[in-house]
């Protein structure tokens, strides 16, 4: 063989194409060689070549790859001229080109090869093409000159076509011009494609997939959870199932994924979540009602509902000025007719959004782990039938965090009387219980002698709510014995039997609601905090200075009376980490935990703490 060209020989100028498409850079004046302009290729980067019928080399004039570089010259050339125009790859041989800048997958064949032959004749050649110069893909098959479409090989782009001789030896007449393809030159047919600069999901953070409507498994291929990733196709088209571009999240399935920057919240509509559905348009769900929740996050822990929709569907940030991390929740009906078929829950092929990216992101404060607000407040009376007295009946002594004391810090409801609080962020279900809701009786009565009760409602939404049971005195509840996946309103309605108590008693006294698992945080039962039960005090608090600071900053930490290791982490605004640390903290003790920060750069940063009890965060300002 001859003019075997060493692949790494041609790397650095292909590794410069490859790293100019990853940095989103169009090279569309890079690597063009004398020939090379237009959309053609324009750089070789590997070239096996094969031998004649004769199993002699190919003539020299024949094994220039750069011929196949660039416009085609002419398609009938003299056999036997000293000047050739193109590449012949002998019998089994190939070779691998590059273009100078992407180049798209449109309608119908993407690429067209020239080939040369002075006669017609038995040439032959199979096309692979790809995105990174490593993973070819085949995508067809010529006959002398002729064109291929990328299919779904690659939905957006490629950048490499692999050329590679398929003649049957057989079928030409023994003599040394008898080479295999002739590669004159190889043209995209659809133009550059301008790689998105635009905000698309990049990491799956969480992927919790369930069944099919049948109860069966969802197939492996429909499960490949980085299919949400980056742009989305946007075609309900069916295709191939090794071709898939979606992931299901089968019937109440969920993905929480995070995007290319902080998407803004802008006029109108700030993100769409594109889902696939063959055969039908997006907003017909009468065919396929696959429906989805959405929430939305700036730190990835602390969320906010947006909305739902079917198939896909536009959605507003709310209050959020910014978002960084998207959670979506199927909804679809399970008993839906789904046209008859076996169906899969929401099928999500990616997001975009629609509003660009948030320039200078700050991270809100969306409120402490308890109810932040009265959202209705309905008392009724005393066993008696006279008004509740006044310094019990103040609806906001319910908010923040319960003081589970004696002192009156409640809202009593009366008998009948409800109350409807909201909390800081939407709560989603986890392992046992999710909520507790503190009560105030004096000298903490067991609820066998003085059985207050009250009714536990939860709402994502604050109109349709959920019953959740009844609890007596200090009680939790947990979500899952009502099947609610998120919540950020819980309704508490007096039913306590007015029978079993003296004329003065007032109903349910609501001292508080805690969040039991807060935002990131692991189950931590040490949180219930109740006027009747006995908790000590296990958090650490802690100050960060100085702040502004210029290289070093201290985190102080007095901890309380267990012993914890402290997860420390300072990140930038994007929510980005750029230190992480561990710090042992022993029983009742105060430390001091230095950080050299002075390769960051003057900003806004965030450092946030995370203890045995959830997660503290602080804005940090080098200057």
């Amino acid at each position: 063989m001859k003019n075997k060209n060493n692949f790494f020989n041609k790397l650095i100028a292909g590794v410069a194409i490859i790293g100019l498409v990853n940095s989103g850079i169009s090279p569309l004046k890079a690597q063009t060689q004398e020939n090379g302009g237009g959309c053609y290729a324009s750089l070789v980067i590997d070239a096996d070549q094969g031998l004649t019928k004769l199993g002699t080399p190919v003539n020299d004039e024949r094994s220039i790859p750069e011929n196949a570089l660039g416009a085609p010259n002419g398609q009938n050339p003299i056999a036997n001229a000293a000047v050739q125009n193109f590449y012949s790859l002998g019998f089994g041989g190939s070779i691998t080109l590059a273009f100078p800048f992407p180049i798209a997958n449109g309608e119908g064949d993407d690429i067209k090869i020239w080939e040369s032959s002075a006669s017609p004749n038995a040439e032959k050649a199979r096309i692979s093409v790809s995105q990174n110069g490593i993973d070819f893909v085949e995508v067809g098959e010529v006959s002398m000159t002729g064109s291929v479409d990328f299919g779904t090989a690659f939905s957006d782009y490629a950048l490499f076509v692999r050329i590679t001789d398929i003649s049957n030896p057989a079928q030409f007449s023994n003599n040394q011009v008898s080479d295999g393809y002739d590669v004159d030159a190889v043209e995209c047919l659809h133009g550059e494609f301008i790689i998105p600069q635009g905000c698309y999901a990049i990491e799956v953070v969480e992927f919790d997939q369930k069944k099919r409507n049948d109860g069966s498994n969802i197939p492996a291929a429909r499960s490949i959870k980085e299919n949400a990733l980056g742009v989305p196709t946007d075609s309900d088209v069916a295709v191939a199932e090794a071709n898939l571009n979606f992931v299901s999240l089968g019937f109440g399935g969920s993905i929480t994924l995070k995007m290319s920057g902080p998407i803004a919240n802008g006029p109108g509509a700030d993100f769409r979540v594109v889902e696939t559905t063959y055969g039908t348009s997006s907003g017909n769900c009468n065919r396929y009602p696959e429906k989805i929740q959405a929430f939305a996050s700036q730190d990835g822990c602390n969320w906010v509902y947006v909305g739902e929709g079917c198939q896909d569907v536009d959605l507003d940030l709310g209050i959020l000025d910014w978002a960084l991390y998207i959670k979506l929740v199927d909804i679809s009906p399970i008993g839906a007719a789904y046209n008859g078929d076996i169906a899969d829950g929401y099928d999500v092929d990616g997001i975009v959004c629609l509003n660009g990216f948030e320039e200078n992101p700050v991270l809100q404060d969306l409120g402490a782990d308890y109810a932040m607000s009265v959202v209705n407040f309905n008392q009724g009376k005393r066993k008696n039938g006279t008004d509740v007295n006044a310094n019990r009946s103040n609806p906001n002594q319910a908010l923040g965090e319960p003081d589970g004391t004696d002192i009156i810090n409640f809202v009593a409801l009366g008998f009948g009387g409800s109350i409807t609080l909201k909390l800081g962020y939407v709560v989603f279900d986890k392992d046992g219980d999710d909520l507790q809701i503190v009560e105030t009786s004096f000298g903490n009565p067991a609820c066998a002698s003085y059985p207050e009760n009250a009714l536990v409602e939860v709402s994502l939404d604050g109109i349709n709510f959920t019953e959740l049971g009844e609890v007596c005195l200090d009680g939790a509840v947990d979500f899952a014995v009502a099947g609610v996946t998120a919540a950020q309103y819980i309704r508490i309605t007096d039913r306590s039997n007015a029978s079993q108590f003296g004329g003065s008693a007032d109903g349910y006294d609501v001292d508080g609601v805690v969040v039991l698992q807060p935002g990131c945080a692991a189950p931590a039962d040490n949180r219930v905090i109740a006027d009747n039960i006995n908790t000590p005090d296990e958090t650490a608090s802690f100050s960060v200075f100085p702040n502004p600071f210029q290289n070093v900053v201290t985190l102080e930490v007095l901890a309380g009376d267990a012993s914890e290791q402290m997860i420390v982490r300072v990140m930038n605004i994007a929510g980005q980490n750029v230190l992480t640390n561990n710090v042992n903290v022993a029983a009742n003790s105060r430390i001091n935990h230095t950080m050299d920060l002075s390769d960051l750069a003057n900003g806004v940063y965030l450092i946030s703490v995370d203890t045995n009890n959830g997660r503290e965060v602080h804005k940090l300002i080098k200057q």
